[in-house]
C-alpha cells in the first residue's frame, strides 16, 4: 500500500527520506501507534540502525510517544534481531525500529511490533488512517523529551551470554582457529557482531564498520555481491577463512567463502539447516522447518533427506513467525518431541524459536563458526554437499500501475500457456516439483516486482526469468 509517497508494508513503513518520510511524519506515526496501541501496560522498546536520518526520526517518534504517556526503553543503535530478542525476554507489549534494512541510504522506514509480531494488515490500516488525519497543531507541545519516561538500555552483552548457551561455546573457543574478515556496512551490527567472533575465539578483521565523515555509508547497504567487493578481495587475498556481510540492521547475512566465492542467500540457512537436521533426527519425534515462497528447492530436498517437513508461507517475515508460533503452541499440548526450526533464504537469517522468535543473521554467524568448526571442513567444500540449484532475478519497476491487476493479466497469461500457477496474496510461484520454479513477488518495500527463478539447470533457471520478466513488461505495457 503506498500513500503520501509512504510504503506500507507488512513489517511497517518505509519511505524517501524528506520526500515522504521526515521529523514531523515520525511524530504523528508516534502519536498514531499511541492512538491503535490495544494493550493496558504502556510500555514500548525503542531502537534504530546507524543511518543518519535515524536519529531526527526517532526523536519524532519519542515525541509522538511521550504524547501518550509511554514508557520508553532505548537501545538506541540495535540491530533488529537484538530489539526483539530484548522485547521478547523483558515481555515487553510492544517495539519500533527505526531502519530502512537492506534500502539504500536515501531511504528509512519504520518495523512495527505488536505482542506476538509485526502489526497485521487490519492494525497498520488502521495506523495508516490515523496517520492521516493527524495535525500536530492540535497536540500541546512536548519538552519532556529526556523526561523519567524514557530509560536507556544496552542489551548486546545479554544477548550475546544468551545466544552461547544455544551453541557449544566452551568447544569452539577452545577448537577455534578461524580468521575471518567481518563487513558491517557501518550499520547496527557493528557493536554485535565483531563482539560475538572474538568472544569464540576468531581471528577477526573488521572493514567498512564505520560512516565516512560526511555520514554517508562506506558501501551500498544491501549486503549482495555486487555492493561487497571490499570484503571479497579482503578474503581471497588474505586467504582468510571466511567473510560476513549484514544490511544495515544486521538481520541479512551474506557468506564470502575462503576462495572469494559471494553465495547465494540460501546458502547459510541451508548449511545451518542441514547441520541441525544431521544432528538432532535421531533424538526428534518430528523436526518441521519453515520458510516463504522465494527460499531455495534445496530445503525441500533436505528435509526429504532427513525426513523432516517443510511448510512455506507468504514472503514476509511476520507471516514465518506466525507460523512458527501457532506450530510452538501446539508443541507445548503435545507429547511429541517436536523441534521446530525455520528462516527466509532471501536474507540469510535463521529463526531458531528457543532462542529468538525472529530472523536473526547474527545467531546465524555463530551458527556457521560453530558448523567450521565442527566439521573441519573448508565453507566450499560444506557448499559442495548441498543439494545444487542455480538462481537468477530480475526487479521490474512500476510506476502508477495496480499491483493487483498487473498480477490477474500475469496469471492469466501463464494459465493460457500452460502453467499451473499457485496464488499467494499478490505473489504468484509455478514450477515443477524439485526440479525448477518461478516466483513473481511484488516488493513489500520498493515499487518495484521481482521475478526469481530457480532450477538444476543453470540455463533453464536463467531462461525462465528472463522469459517471465519480458511477459509482465508485455503485460504492463498493455494497461
Amino acid at each position: 500500500m503506498i500513500q503520501d509517497n509512504l510504503i506500507f508494508t507488512f513489517s511497517g513503513i518505509r519511505g524517501i527520506i524528506n520526500k515522504g518520510l521526515d521529523f514531523e511524519v515520525a511524530k504523528k506515526l508516534g502519536i498514531a501507534f499511541g492512538e491503535w496501541y490495544p494493550y493496558s501496560e504502556r510500555k514500548i522498546i525503542l531502537g534504530k540502525d546507524t543511518r543518519p536520518s535515524s536519529k531526527f526520526l526517532e526523536k519524532g517518534i519519542i515525541e509522538g510517544l511521550l504524547l501518550h504517556d509511554f514508557d520508553i526503553i532505548n537501545v538506541g543503535v540495535c540491530p533488529t534481531p537484538i530489539i526483539i530478542h530484548t522485547k521478547n525476554n523483558l515481555n515487553i507489549p510492544a517495539g519500533i525500529i527505526i531502519t530502512g534494512s537492506h534500502n539504500n541510504e536515501d531511504w528509512n522506514g519504520v518495523k512495527l511490533i505488536s505482542k506476538n509480531s509485526f502489526v497485521g494488515n487490519e492494525a497498520l490500516s488502521e495506523i495508516a488512517q490515523k496517520l492521516q488525519e493527524i495535525h500536530l497543531d492540535s497536540y500541546s507541545a512536548n519538552n519532556t523529551y529526556t523526561s523519567s519516561k524514557i530509560i536507556k538500555l544496552n542489551p548486546i552483552q545479554d544477548y550475546l551470554s544468551d545466544l552461547y548457551q544455544h551453541i557449544n561455546y566452551e568447544k569452539i573457543k577452545k577448537q577455534n582457529d578461524l580468521r575471518v574478515v567481518v563487513d558491517t556496512g557501518a550499520g547496527a551490527g557493528k557493536y554485535a557482531t565483531p563482539q560475538l567472533l572474538h568472544d569464540l575465539g576468531c581471528k577477526v578483521k573488521i572493514i567498512n564498520n564505520d560512516l565516512y565523515v560526511n555520514q554517508r555509508f562506506p558501501r551500498a547497504i544491501e549486503p549482495v555481491k555486487k555492493n561487497l567487493t571490499d570484503l571479497i578481495m579482503e578474503v581471497w587475498q588474505g586467504k582468510y577463512d571466511i567473510g560476513f556481510a549484514h544490511d544495515s540492521d544486521a538481520d541479512r547475512l551474506a557468506i564470502i567463502g575462503e576462495n572469494g566465492v559471494c553465495y547465494p542467500e540460501d546458502v547459510g540457512l541451508a548449511l545451518i539447516t542441514e547441520h541441525f537436521l544431521k544432528n538432532h533426527t535421531q533424538d526428534s519425534d518430528e523436526i518441521i522447518f519453515i520458510t516463504n515462497l522465494a527460499s531455495s528447492l534445496m530445503f525441500e530436498v533436505l528435509a526429504e533427506r532427513y525426513g523432516a517437513e517443510c511448510i512455506r508461507t507468504p514472503i514476509g517475515e511476520k507471516f514465518l513467525v506466525e507460523k512458527i508460533s501457532v506450530l510452538m503452541n501446539k508443541k507445548e499440548g503435545s507429547s511429541k518431541n517436536c523441534v521446530i526450526l525455520g528462516g527466509e533464504g532471501s536474507c540469510g537469517g535463521a529463526i531458531f524459536p528457543e532462542f529468538n522468535l525472529t530472523r536473526d543473521a547474527i545467531f546465524a554467524v555463530a551458527k556457521i563458526v560453530e558448523i567450521l568448526i565442527d566439521t573441519k571442513k573448508k565453507i566450499s567444500e560444506l557448499v559442495k554437499q548441498l543439494p545444487k540449484y542455480y538462481s537468477y532475478r530480475r526487479s521490474i519497476p512500476v510506476k502508477n500501475q495496480k499491483i493487483s491487476t498487473i498480477i490477474s493479466e500475469t496469471k492469466n497469461q501463464l494459465i493460457q500457456e500452460g502453467e499451473k500457477v499457485n496464488q499467494i496474496n499478490n505473489d504468484l510461484r509455478f514450477g515443477q516439483g524439485k526440479e525448477w520454479f518461478v516466483l513473481i513477488h511484488p516488493s513489500n518495500t520498493e515499487p518495484i516486482i521481482r521475478v526469481i527463478s530457480e532450477a538444476r539447470i543453470d540455463s533453464s533457471a536463467r531462461l525462465y526469468c528472463e522469459a517471465t520478466s519480458e511477459l509482465i513488461k508485455l503485460v504492463i505495457s498493455r494497461l
